[in-house]
């Protein structure tokens, strides 16, 4: 009868111990309550509408969606920027420009140059090149004839029936 009167007080002692952590995570929860009210009073005043219902997980996906940025396309960019600036212009003043590494800039005109979009001057300065007199249609790889650069004040690319130049 002893041992069934000492689990009996173990018992009662562990519900009480129960009932004041119980207690204690409702005050806890209370406080967290008020905070969330708080803040989402605070973002009112601000201007923003926050919802409660965001989870961690949530959170953490959108912030990896952030981070994984949608490619670019490096060489379209190079090609923008020469014909919008209509100024001839270095390696490191086209990646500072497009907000890129010099070296893959670099490589990235090389492959223009390659193309026949872009040219490079005498001066080390890159260029877009304009072809005019000729739809764009009709113009495929092999209706290029000869492509003349000049390394001197400018490069021209003969086309049938067209004219190329740098922009300047």
């Amino acid at each position: 009868m002893e041992k069934a009167t000492a689990y009996l007080s173990k018992l009662e002692d562990d519900r009480a111990a129960a009932l004041a952590a119980s207690k204690e995570k409702a005050l806890e929860a209370m406080l967290i309550k008020a905070r969330e009210e708080g803040f989402k009073e605070a973002m009112e005043i601000f201007g923003s509408n926050i919802t409660a219902d965001v989870t961690s997980n949530d959170i953490e996906a959108e912030t990896r969606e952030r981070h994984r940025r949608k490619r670019r396309d490096i060489r379209q960019i190079i090609i923008k920027e020469l014909s919008y600036s209509g100024e001839a212009m270095t390696i490191q003043q086209i990646a500072k420009a497009i907000d890129y590494i010099p070296e893959r800039t670099e490589a990235a005109l090389k492959r223009l140059e390659s193309e026949g979009k872009i040219i490079q001057n005498r001066d080390g300065l890159w260029e877009v090149v304009v072809i005019t007199g000729a739809s764009l249609d009709s113009l495929t790889p092999r209706g290029l004839i000869t492509k003349h650069l000049d390394h001197g004040s400018g490069a021209s690319v003969s086309l049938k029936g067209s004219e190329a130049r740098p922009v300047r």
